[in-house]
């Protein structure tokens, strides 16, 4: 559904991304692990159309969207939900939500759904944004993401700065989009939580795809438990 072919990606002279190729097929949950200024963000920004690539293409569902700009992309069903949510913190919730529907002409079933999944935000839809707490916010910035009807969601470090308890409640809830149809690339510091989820997960080391294998694999393996998972014993 979703492939990068040669894909690399550059700040001026300096390559951060160096000729990768990566897959995410219809209905999967795909990770995108690795360490900070590995280049996991620079990707996603990359396929939102907020970066340009250096070489090679983006392609959705066979059409290169390399040069697309960020609302075409949008409206191709790519939703990105960016590292440290993004939300429009002097607006209400309800107003937060209205942007994300910008592309497509809101009904009350559409905020029925997205507070069917996040009744917090039901009670809290008249409130400013940047008074919520930080789990809240990101349940914000997942809803705002799902109400332009994407099918493919980008999530970008959703566990940041969140306690576990919360940290569980969005990555359940992120196995519950997906199980709604929706296709998820899912970049997260937290590698155990993200393999878990996901059916496939890649390891990113200085811009350059070092592994690549289901979900179940990586986190039995050896490497990258030592590396990622905390798993001195290893």
């Amino acid at each position: 559904m979703l492939a990068l072919k040669n894909f690399s990606v550059s700040y001026g002279q300096i390559q951060i991304i160096r000729g990768i190729n990566l897959e995410v097929n219809r209905g999967e949950i795909v990770a995108l692990i690795g360490c900070n200024g590995a280049g996991k963000t620079t990707i996603l920004r990359t396929i939102s159309g907020l970066l340009r690539p250096s070489g090679g293409t983006v392609e959705l569902e066979g059409e290169d969207i390399s040069k697309a700009k960020p609302h075409v992309i949008v409206r191709k069903g790519i939703s990105h939900v960016p590292e440290r949510r993004g939300i429009f913190a002097n607006l209400t919730v309800q107003e937060n939500l209205l942007m994300g529907g910008y592309v497509r002409h809101l009904t009350s079933v559409d905020y029925d759904e997205v507070f069917g999944i996040f009744p917090r935000l039901a009670e809290r839809r008249k409130q400013v944004a940047g008074t919520l707490s930080g789990g809240e916010q990101q349940m914000l910035a997942i809803s705002r993401a799902l109400l332009s009807r994407p099918r493919i969601m980008l999530l970008d470090e959703p566990s940041l700065g969140l306690a576990p308890q919360v940290t569980k409640s969005i990555f359940d809830t992120i196995c519950r989009i997906n199980s709604t149809g929706t296709t998820v690339l899912l970049v997260e510091q937290n590698a155990q939580a993200a393999l878990k989820v996901a059916h496939r997960g890649y390891v990113l080391e200085v811009g350059e795809i070092a592994l690549c294998d289901s979900a179940e694999a990586l986190l039995n393996n050896d490497a990258v438990r030592r590396a990622y998972l905390g798993d001195a014993s290893s």
